[in-house]
């Protein structure tokens, strides 16, 4: 239960308005990614890490291009962290589910049918077009929302 305490807190404390970047490079996957959400897959034996920028000069160019960037549309239950889904292929193959907003507020899109969903029993739900259960991650704002980012501003 302590690993699902964990991915909850993660989800709860989450800034799905902030952007994924590719701003870090891979030398041996001659990879770019976001260290946010991909930054554990590129960790640990055998991985060299650079920042993108620093990447550019230190591989002969392979991280040349634009930095692409992508919101923050889902979550990765296996690695605890909001993601690109058109930024950050990593994911695939786990447990994962999008984040959508609806009436202003970041909600996660789910079945009811995922063997964690118990855990957002209480919590007031929608419905989408589609049928999907929308819960809200965050509480309705009582006050006044960024202009830049949305976020409440109580």
């Amino acid at each position: 239960m302590a690993n699902t305490e964990a991915w909850i807190l993660r989800l709860l404390a989450e800034d799905f308005s902030t952007p994924c970047r590719e701003d870090r490079f891979c030398v041996p996957c001659a990879a770019a990614f976001c260290d946010h959400c991909c930054g554990a897959h590129h960790r640990g034996q055998g991985h060299e890490v650079v920042v993108r920028a620093a990447a550019a000069a230190s591989v002969g160019g392979q991280a040349q291009g634009p930095v692409r960037g992508g919101y923050r549309d889902s979550f990765c239950v296996s690695c605890g962290a909001g993601f690109s889904a058109a930024l950050c292929g990593h994911h695939i193959g786990h447990d994962t589910f999008r984040i959508v907003v609806c009436e202003g507020r970041h909600c996660a899109r789910c079945t009811g049918s995922e063997p964690w969903f118990h855990l957002f029993t209480g919590i007031e739900t929608y419905r989408d077009e589609k049928g999907h259960i929308l819960v809200p991650l965050n509480p309705r704002c009582g006050g006044h929302r960024c202009q830049s980012c949305g976020r409440c501003l109580r």
